[in-house]
């Protein structure tokens, strides 16, 4: 039996259950599977300005503010973030 790496993501902030969540190998994650794994936001959150911090390939962390409330709007398809593994979701 093969064991996959581990693929967690951090989400932290005005969730529900803050902390950091895993996702399996065999399929890619986005910041609304992100914060579904978190428990959904709480009423303090602030889904217009929700940043990711993710580290590039040079190895300089980077941090993104994402308007999650127009993503819902949306529909939560198109224009979804894809997550990958190691990224810190605040809330």
């Amino acid at each position: 039996m093969t064991k996959y790496a581990d693929r967690v993501v951090n989400v932290l902030g005005a969730v529900n259950l803050a902390g950091r969540k895993q996702f399996p190998p065999e399929r890619s994650m986005t910041i609304l599977d992100a914060l579904s794994l978190a428990g959904g936001h709480s009423r303090l959150a602030d889904l217009k300005r929700v940043k990711l911090t993710r580290v590039d390939a040079n190895g300089e962390p980077g941090t993104t503010t994402i308007n999650v409330d127009e993503i819902i709007n949306r529909g939560g398809g198109k224009g979804a973030i894809a997550i990958q593994p190691d990224d810190v979701i605040f809330v």
